[in-house]
């Protein structure tokens, strides 16, 4: 989802398995969001994911650096924050 107010582009992970988020996916979404004039990407999951440790390996070499909770305010801006940070952890990567 592109949010043009802010140009963050969001990518929600859900139940997607280590396997089908390979480098070259990776690549594919940083392509199509700078098309659609994105300055930043946002990778959601699921703090609950079972490959969350695999995921969390593959966003370091992606250089996607780990949101804390006041960084999560200023990107999520809604009412359910508190929900949304016991639900996810945010990976963050510059697209310029």
């Amino acid at each position: 989802m592109l949010d043009s107010a802010t140009s963050n582009f969001y990518v929600m992970l859900n139940k997607v398995t280590i396997d089908k988020f390979t480098k070259s996916t990776f690549l594919n979404l940083v392509a199509f969001a700078e098309k659609k004039g994105a300055k930043q990407m946002v990778l959601l999951l699921k703090r609950e994911h079972e490959q969350k440790d695999q995921f969390r390996k593959l966003f370091n070499v992606l250089d996607a650096e780990r949101v804390d909770k006041s960084g999560m305010g200023e990107l999520l801006r809604n009412e359910r924050l508190s929900e949304c940070i016991v639900k996810y952890a945010l990976y963050a990567i510059e697209l310029e």
